[in-house]
């Protein structure tokens, strides 16, 4: 038997799974207050913090690109610049959401195998960033998996995480 195909070119092109269509009718029984007071987003906000192991804001979006999109206008202003891999969700498939977002923020697309950023081309890419009115570099976007569906380990982590601290 054929397995079904499986659909990951975004999160808005296939229908509600089962188990989402299922919590989403129980929730959906009894009146509760809005705006993020109620027992359900509660619940979601403890477990999230539980499974992160840190107190911390929880978001809900209505999708991935809205996701990328108000992270990054958090981190950014206007003047800075994201640095990711040329084959980038956000560089590909946000329709100019992240620098919409971000009021003007610029994509800096760099190379690398297997969709992973290699930081010999990251530092070209900062080389490029000379002068005054250049972007100013200010976030490393890692996708996990990455487009291609490669994974950064740990190390590879570390390494570009103590890289954009030196800068």
């Amino acid at each position: 038997m054929i397995p079904p195909r499986q659909e990951f070119t975004s999160d808005n092109t296939d229908s509600i799974c089962p188990e989402a269509a299922a919590a989403l009718a129980q929730a959906n029984t009894d009146s509760a207050p809005s705006y993020g007071d109620d027992e359900w987003t509660r619940r979601l906000r403890d477990n999230v913090r539980k499974l992160f192991e840190i107190d911390c804001e929880v978001f809900l979006v209505f999708n991935g690109t809205a996701a990328n999109a108000l992270a990054l206008a958090q981190l950014c202003q206007p003047f800075h610049s994201i640095i990711c891999h040329e084959n980038a969700h956000i560089e590909n498939d946000e329709c100019g959401a992240c620098e919409f977002y971000t009021g003007g923020s610029k994509l800096l697309p760099t190379r690398g195998a297997n969709g992973k950023i290699d930081l010999c081309e990251v530092e070209a890419a900062l080389l490029r960033q000379h002068e005054l009115h250049s972007h100013k570099p200010c976030v490393i976007s890692l996708t996990q998996p990455t487009e291609l569906g490669t994974v950064y380990t740990a190390d590879e982590i570390r390494k570009i995480s103590a890289f954009a601290q030196k800068r």
